[in-house]
């Protein structure tokens, strides 16, 4: 397999959380930083590689190379020397399993020749169901950093319930529910790893400026100030024309009271006996621990 090659590339980061938690938003503030790249959500581990409960990694099961194709295309890119390599040596490969760790680091490396191709030295790589790879990718990329988005329960599946309508699976309001009980325990138990990071949605939206510049600093990125402006025009280039339920993320920062707005007082007693909310505390309070702060 292709060896994995140094690049200039200073930072690699991935925002994940459930979705519907802000990570488009998350995603495009840090994107708006002039030493940063960001792309559409490549899904390049949560649909070609597999995870097994009796094993501490994933394994490759599908070729990523269409998608890879579909990528290179949402982001107006011609194909990198790590893609080409890819087209070339993994579509006709039986045994992919064998090809688990070569595979992810070069589909790494693809992201890293795109971001030198476009003159920046950090990127952000955003897919939320990639969640559940953090431990993986942290092994195969121990440079990484990880962002995780968490956001009030009840919010979060009134939106994910909407958005999903237009998907080919829509989801419950129970669904939703268990996807948020889920993921927020697995972003708890992150809490303590020193390449970790959380960002709360309520605390963005009412305190924009605070909250970016404190992630910024987190990752070792400086402050600018008129990223708040910027971000708005960075947000349309990393939605496709088929996330209808993205759209607009870039007019505004500011709570949207999604469950209000979407579900009855009964389906909302429904959720809130559904989920655990004692987890946003949790993740809140040793967060705050973690960092220091009061």
């Amino acid at each position: 397999m292709r060896p994995e090659l140094e690049s200039g590339v200073a930072l690699r980061i991935v925002v994940v959380g459930v979705p519907r938690s802000g990570t488009t938003l998350v995603q495009s503030l840090l994107a708006a930083h002039t030493t940063v790249t960001s792309f559409t959500e490549s899904h390049f581990f949560s649909r070609h590689f597999t995870l097994l409960p009796l094993l501490s990694t994933p394994i490759l099961t599908k070729s990523p190379v269409t998608r890879l194709r579909e990528f290179l295309a949402e982001n107006d890119e011609p194909a990198t020397e790590a893609a080409l390599w890819l087209e070339a040596n993994v579509a006709t490969i039986t045994r992919l399993p064998f090809q688990t760790r070569p595979v992810a680091r070069t589909l790494l490396q693809v992201l890293d020749e795109l971001t030198e191709r476009r003159g920046k030295s950090s990127w952000i790589e955003k897919t939320p169901r990639h969640l559940r790879y953090v431990p993986f990718l942290q092994t195969i990329s121990p440079r990484t950093r990880f962002v995780h988005v968490i956001r009030n329960g009840l919010d979060v599946v009134a939106s994910l319930r909407e958005a999903s309508q237009s998907w080919e699976r829509p989801y419950d309001l129970e669904a939703c529910a268990r996807r948020w009980n889920r993921d927020v325990r697995f972003s708890l138990g992150r809490v303590n790893a020193p390449t970790d990071h959380f960002v709360f949605y309520e605390e963005l939206t009412s305190e924009p400026e605070a909250t970016l510049e404190q992630l910024l600093g987190a990752l070792g990125l400086d402050w600018e100030p008129d990223i708040l402006e910027r971000y708005g025009r960075t947000a349309d280039s990393l939605v496709t024309q088929k996330e209808a339920w993205k759209q607009g993320v870039g007019r505004s920062i500011r709570p949207s009271g999604a469950s209000q707005k979407s579900l009855s007082a009964e389906q909302r007693d429904q959720v809130a006996r559904s989920l655990r909310g004692d987890l946003y505390d949790e993740i809140f309070e040793s967060t705050r621990r973690t960092s220091g702060d009061p």
